[in-house]
C-alpha cells in the first residue's frame, strides 16, 4: 500500500496523518513542538525525527511504501529555512534506509488545503504564534506575520499570555485595574504572592509556549467578564485583523475570496472569533469567511503532498 505522511508542526506540539492514495485517512499521531524558532533548530529536528519514527514504524505503514512526506511547519517559511528542513529529512531517509519525496511549507498553506482542499485562498492561524498567508489562483504568494515572538506574533496566544503576564503585574503595581487574572494565576501556579512569577518566568526552561499557556487563563477570565482580559482579548484580535488587512490589500484578488482562520485562540475564545470576523466582515465585505475543517491541518498536508507528488509524475 503506497501512503503519504502530512505533518503540522506548530509551536507546542506536532501532529502527523497518514492517508492514502484516494485521500483516506488510515491513522495520525502527534508529538511535541518542531518550531525552531521557539526550541532551537536541533530539538525541532530530533521532535521531527520522532514523529517520523512513530509514523513510519506503525502497523499500517510498516509493509507499506512513502512516496511523500510534506511538512507545513510553523517558524518555516524562507527558503534557507525551508532547505534547512530537507536536509535534516535527507540525512533521516538515509539513516533509517527509506527514500519519499520532501515537500516543505509553511503551516498556513496546509490549512487551506484542509479546509477549502485547494491552495489558493486566505489563511489566518492564532496559535502559539500567528500567520497570515495569501494565495492567487495563478499562484501570486503572500504573507504578513509569522516572524516569531520576538518579532511579531501578532494575535497569538503567545501575544495574550504575555500581555497577561504584564496586566497582572502592573495591577501588582498600582498602574492597571485589579484583575481576576491575578488571583487564577496564584491559584494555578500555587504561588503565595503573584511577585513569584517573576522567579518564574525567567527561569532557565521557561519557552514561547509556556508564556502562550498564559493565554488559556486569559480567555477564562475573559469568559468570566474580567474587564481586563477582555480588553487583551480584543485588542488581540483587533491586532490579527490589522495584519490580514494588509495582506489583503496586496493583491486585487483577496477582497472578494475565501478566508479561514484556524488555531488554538480561535478554537477556544469565542470573543475573539466574533471581534475578529466583524472587524473583518466591516472592512471587506467581501470576503467569505470560514472556520477550520473538522479535519486536522495535518490531514490538509498529506492532501497537499499528494497533490504535488502526483504533479512530478
Amino acid at each position: 500500500m503506497d501512503y503519504i505522511v502530512g505533518i503540522d508542526g506548530g509551536g507546542t506540539k506536532t501532529e502527523a496523518v497518514v492517508i492514502d492514495t484516494s485521500g483516506n485517512r488510515l491513522f495520525g499521531c502527534t508529538g511535541e513542538s518542531t518550531n525552531s524558532k521557539a526550541i532551537g533548530f536541533e530539538q525541532a529536528s530530533r521532535h521531527l525525527e520522532a514523529v517520523l519514527d512513530e509514523t513510519l514504524q506503525h502497523e499500517a505503514c510498516a509493509s507499506g511504501r512513502c512516496l511523500a512526506v510534506c511538512i507545513g511547519m510553523a517558524g518555516t517559511d524562507t527558503p534557507e529555512e525551508k532547505q534547512a528542513v530537507e536536509a535534516v529529512l535527507r540525512a533521516y531517509q538515509t539513516r533509517v534506509g527509506v527514500s519519499f519525496e520532501v515537500f516543505v511549507r509553511n503551516d498556513a498553506e496546509i490549512v487551506l488545503m484542509a479546509s477549502l482542499r485547494r491552495e489558493y485562498g486566505i489563511a489566518v492561524v492564532s496559535g502559539t504564534g500567528s500567520i497570515v498567508f495569501g494565495c492567487t489562483p495563478e499562484g501570486r504568494r503572500y504573507r504578513v506575520g509569522g516572524w516569531g515572538h520576538l518579532l511579531g506574533d501578532e494575535g497569538s496566544g503567545y501575544q495574550i499570555g504575555l500581555h497577561a503576564l504584564q496586566a497582572v503585574m502592573r495591577s501588582h503595581d498600582g498602574i492597571s485595574p485589579a484583575t481576576a487574572l491575578t488571583d487564577m494565576i496564584r491559584h494555578t501556579y500555587s504561588f503565595d504572592s503573584i511577585t513569584e512569577l517573576k522567579t518564574y518566568i525567567y527561569g532557565p526552561d521557561i519557552r514561547k509556549k509556556d508564556v502562550a499557556t498564559f493565554a488559556e487563563l486569559c480567555i477564562n477570565a475573559s469568559k468570566q467578564g474580567d474587564a481586563v482580559a477582555v480588553r487583551i482579548i480584543e485588542s488581540a484580535a483587533a491586532e490579527l485583523a490589522v495584519a490580514v488587512s494588509a495582506l489583503v490589500r496586496k493583491d486585487a484578488w483577496f477582497p472578494d475570496s475565501d478566508l479561514v482562520t484556524t488555531g488554538s485562540v480561535f478554537k477556544h475564545s469565542p470573543l475573539f472569533a466574533d471581534t475578529f470576523r466583524q472587524t473583518i466582515s466591516e472592512t471587506f465585505p467581501g470576503l467569505r469567511l470560514h472556520p477550520a475543517s473538522e479535519q486536522p491541518a495535518a490531514y490538509g498536508a498529506a492532501l497537499l503532498g499528494f497533490e504535488l507528488f502526483q504533479r512530478m509524475r
